[in-house]
């Protein structure tokens, strides 16, 4: 009964957001209209919401927000780790997330965005407030972050699928940039990788070695404070390791507009929105054990695949890989030196000059050009 209520009484302090939005396609490189956005997401592509927080009028409640859990204004969130240890900014995270206004900006939010679209909709009770430290500072904390606050909160997190992690099968993600996020601290996806079923650890919920996830594919994030980027949950995805001087936060949501595909070792709770009426789902929940558990088939995407992308080395053995860029043949380590990934499994960039590591996006230099 406690969390009943305590569910409902987000669901009443849901407040109207007006305000015009635009919604660029990166399938497509341009704007599209509102009411086409929620087909394309379902269907595989990336949305982007430019100046979200601004056109909404929320500038006040995040700096609300910020004063009151991280004692610093929005501004200042990506110094954080200069004036704060990772202790002190775990504990607050781990506040900030269940706080009630974290829950009326979500569920805020999340209505305005999927209200012209259905009169029915879901929403996770949980929302993230992702604080992606400089590596520097987490790579002596990274057993501590994980064991109180999860992979990928404050720490780089692998390519993945959300449901491999508990959650819905059908769940959308709004992940709402509060600083700056780009190719060195960022995230990149998938595009259309919906059908793509890694095979992948389902009690390590991480990617199996061996599987490809084709990191020049990505879009990965060029986001300002307050754009937002809007895909399903089920793309492949992940964080860029934090190589930037600056700590990248986000406000990252989840929600659905059908009624959530529980998994079956179900861990995190939704709401229903109906016809302007609340919803516990107690139902749903409680037969969450006769529903699904993700697929894990694959070690090759086909439509990826085709783009031929993957890697052509002239020679590898377990120490090295050499490969021709434009008449100019490159030396690269085997493997990834922040965690030990296969570099073959990466892609080079788009200048030829680094290997994109599959697993966090480190950009690894050659050791040496070869005559």
């Amino acid at each position: 009964m406690r969390r009943y209520r305590a569910n409902k009484a987000v669901f009443q302090s849901i407040k109207p957001l007006p305000g015009e939005l635009s919604y660029f396609s990166v399938s497509q490189q341009q704007i599209i209209p509102e009411s086409a956005a929620l087909a394309a997401i379902q269907q595989g592509d990336v949305i982007i919401v430019r100046q979200l927080i601004d056109k909404l009028g929320l500038q006040q409640d995040f700096t609300q927000l910020s004063q009151q859990y991280f004692a610093c204004d929005v501004a200042d969130l990506s110094q954080i780790h200069l004036k704060q240890t990772v202790h002190d900014i775990v504990r607050q995270a781990r506040v900030a997330r269940s706080s009630p206004l974290s829950l009326q900006l979500q569920s805020s939010i999340m209505h305005r965005l999927l209200s012209p679209h259905t009169r029915q909709m879901y929403l996770e009770l949980q929302p993230n407030i992702r604080l992606h430290l400089p590596y520097a500072f987490v790579k002596d904390h990274e057993a501590y972050i994980e064991q109180q606050i999860g992979r990928g909160k404050l720490n780089p997190h692998g390519q993945h699928k959300d449901s491999w992690r508990g959650h819905p099968k059908n769940t959308i993600n709004v992940w709402l940039a509060l600083t700056e996020a780009n190719a060195q601290n960022g995230m990149g996806i998938l595009l259309h990788s919906l059908d793509y079923h890694p095979k992948h650890d389902p009690d390590g919920q991480e990617i199996q070695p061996g599987v490809k996830t084709y990191p020049s594919q990505h879009y990965v994030t060029d986001l300002q404070a307050g754009d937002a980027v809007i895909f399903c949950a089920e793309l492949l995805h992940g964080s860029v390791i934090n190589q930037s001087g600056q700590t990248r936060v986000a406000l990252s949501m989840r929600c659905a507009v059908e009624k959530p595909q529980f998994h079956q070792k179900y861990r995190y709770n939704y709401i229903g929105v109906e016809h302007g009426r609340f919803n516990n789902l107690t139902l749903a929940k409680s037969f969450a054990p006769a529903l699904f558990v993700p697929e894990s088939t694959a070690t090759t995407f086909a439509a990826a695949e085709q783009k031929g992308s993957s890697l052509q080395p002239t020679y590898i053995d377990h120490e090295r890989i050499d490969v021709m860029v434009e008449g100019q043949l490159k030396q690269f380590p085997r493997y990834c030196p922040h965690a030990g990934a296969d570099l073959a499994l990466g892609e080079l960039s788009a200048d030829g000059n680094h290997l994109i590591c599959p697993a966090h996006r480190l950009c690894v230099k050659p050791r040496k050009c070869l005559a």
